[in-house]
C-alpha cells in the first residue's frame, strides 16, 4: 500500500459535509538492509511529476464506483497473479434463446389454444382452466391429466395435444397445447411433397423414355438394317453358289475330276454353309424364326447327337465322356435344341488339343435343365469369357482356314438359348479347361 497523493481530492465523504478528512496513513518503511549492501538511490522527483494522477482516477472511476476501494487490494501480488476465468457462453443456448424470443411474443397466449390442470398429490384436482379452448370440457381435461400422471408421463403428445407435466410443491401442473393445425399442416405438406415427388419422377421417366428413344433410334435402325442385309444377302448368294456348284459338276462329268474342281466344290460348300448359318442367326435375332415348341425326350436327342462326335474325338486321340441323365423331358423347338447340342459338341472337338479330354453332361436341377460341355484348353485365362459368344469370334485368333468353322457357332447357340428363355456362359475354372454351360 501507499500513501494518498498530495493533491488527490477526498472522495470518502460527500461534498458539503463537516466531516474531517481522514488522517494520512504512514507509509511503510522498507526494512533496513545489512551493512555492506548497496542501497539504490531514491527515485527522482521528476517521475512523480510526470505521472498523470487524473488519468489514474479516471480509470478507477470507469472500472468501479465503490468509494471504499483499497489501493492495496488492487496492487497486491495475490490479486494481480490470480488467473482470470475465460467465460465462454454456449452459442447453441444463445441461439435457442433468440429463437424462443422470436417464436414467443406478447400475442402468443392469445393465439394459442391451450388448457391447464393442477392436481394435488392425493389425486384431487386443485384447478382446471379450459377458458382458452372450446373443444375440451372440464371433465375431459381432468380425465386426460389424471391418466397421464398415473402412467408416469412427463411430456409428449396425446391426440392433437402436446402436453408437459411439471411437479409443484403441492402436486403436478399439466399444460396441454392444441397442435392440431400444426400437425395437419405437416401431414398436408408431406402428402403434397410425396405427390410432387411422384409426379416429378413420372415426368423424368417419361422424358427419359422419350429422349432415349430419340437417341437410340439411329442405332436401332442401323442394327435392324444390318440384320435385314444379312438375310437378303444370304438369299441372294444361294443362287450363284448353286450355279457355281452345278457348273463344277458338269465340268467334272465332261473332263473328269481334278484338283481345281475339288477346290471349287469345297469352297462353294463352305460358303453355302456359312450363308445358311448367317441367315438362320439373323432370323433368330429378328424374331422371325419359326419355332415349334413341343415336349420331347431331351435325353434321347442329346445321346443321338453325341454319337458321331464321340467317333470324331476318338479319331483325334481325345477322351470323350458323356454323362446323360435319363428321362429328362423338355418343351421347346427340337431342331434348335439339337442344333445347340451339335454346336457345343463340335466346338469342344475342334478346340481340344491332342491328348485332351471332353466331358458332356446333361442334368436337371429344380425347374432348370443344365447342358454343359467341358474340354481341355490351352492359352486361356482363368475366369468368365463372355467374348466367346461374339460373332466371328474363334479360338484361333489368326482365323486360319486350317481350323474349321466360321466363328458364329457359339453366337448361334446363345440365340437359341435366349429364344428358350435360358442363359449360357463360358468359364475357365483353372486356366487349363473351358466349360460352356447352358441353363434351359
Amino acid at each position: 500500500s501507499f500513501a494518498p497523493f498530495p493533491h488527490e481530492p477526498d472522495i470518502s465523504a460527500p461534498a458539503g459535509t463537516d466531516q474531517p478528512p481522514p488522517a494520512p496513513q504512514e507509509a511503510e518503511q522498507p526494512p533496513e538492509k545489512p551493512a555492506g549492501e548497496d542501497v539504490p538511490p531514491p527515485a527522482s522527483s521528476s517521475d512523480d511529476d510526470d505521472y498523470d494522477y487524473d488519468d489514474d482516477l479516471d480509470d478507477d472511476d470507469d472500472h468501479d464506483e465503490d468509494e471504499n476501494i483499497s489501493y492495496a487490494a488492487v496492487t497486491t501480488p495475490a490479486a494481480t497473479e490470480r488467473p482470470q476465468r475465460d467465460f465462454q457462453p454456449d452459442p447453441r443456448r444463445k441461439y435457442d434463446d433468440l429463437k424462443r424470443k422470436e417464436l414467443i411474443t406478447a400475442e402468443t397466449p392469445y393465439e394459442t389454444r391451450y388448457f391447464t390442470v393442477t392436481i394435488k398429490d392425493n389425486g384431487t384436482p386443485e384447478s382446471i382452466d379450459t377458458g382458452k379452448i372450446a373443444a375440451v370440457s372440464t371433465e375431459d381435461a381432468l380425465e386426460m391429466a389424471q391418466r397421464l400422471i398415473a402412467a408416469g408421463k412427463t411430456r409428449g403428445y396425446e391426440s392433437n395435444y402436446k402436453y408437459l407435466i411439471k411437479k409443484t410443491d403441492t402436486g403436478s401442473l399439466c399444460i396441454f397445447i392444441d397442435r392440431g393445425r400444426a400437425l395437419k399442416s405437416v401431414r398436408d405438406f408431406m402428402i403434397i411433397s410425396l405427390l410432387v415427388a411422384l409426379g416429378a419422377a413420372a415426368a423424368v421417366f417419361v422424358l427419359i423414355v422419350i429422349f432415349s428413344g430419340i437417341v437410340t433410334k439411329p442405332v436401332a435402325e442401323s442394327y435392324e438394317k444390318q440384320k435385314k442385309f444379312i438375310t437378303n444377302a444370304g438369299h441372294e448368294l444361294k443362287t450363284p453358289l448353286a450355279v457355281i456348284n452345278s457348273c463344277t459338276e458338269v465340268i467334272e462329268m465332261e473332263q473328269g475330276e481334278s484338283k481345281w474342281t475339288k477346290g471349287i466344290t469345297s469352297q462353294t460348300e463352305r460358303l453355302a454353309t456359312l450363308t445358311g448359318e448367317l441367315v438362320a442367326l439373323a432370323r433368330m435375332d429378328e424374331g422371325s424364326a419359326q419355332l415349334t415348341f413341343e415336349s420331347f425326350s431331351l435325353s434321347e436327342t442329346v445321346s443321338e447327337i453325341l454319337d458321331p462326335f464321340s467317333l470324331m474325338a476318338e479319331q483325334k486321340g481325345l477322351g470323350f465322356t458323356a454323362d446323360i441323365k435319363d428321362g429328362i423331358i423338355f418343351k421347346g423347338d427340337k431342331s434348335m435344341i439339337a442344333k445347340l447340342c451339335s454346336i457345343l459338341a463340335d466346338n469342344a472337338v475342334k478346340y481340344t488339343p491332342e491328348g485332351g479330354t471332353i466331358l458332356f453332361t446333361l442334368s436337371a436341377k429344380g425347374r432348370h435343365i443344365i447342358l454343359s460341355s467341358e474340354n481341355t484348353a490351352e492359352d486361356i485365362e482363368k475366369g468368365a469369357h463372355p467374348e466367346l459368344f461374339d460373332r466371328f469370334r474363334r479360338g484361333d485368333s489368326s482365323h486360319s482356314s486350317e481350323t474349321p468353322g466360321y466363328g458364329i457357332g457359339l453366337s448361334m447357340a446363345q440365340s437359341i438359348v435366349n429364344a428358350h428363355g435360358g442363359r449360357i456362359e463360358a468359364l475357365s475354372k483353372d486356366g487349363n479347361s473351358l466349360t460352356i454351360t447352358a441353363r434351359l
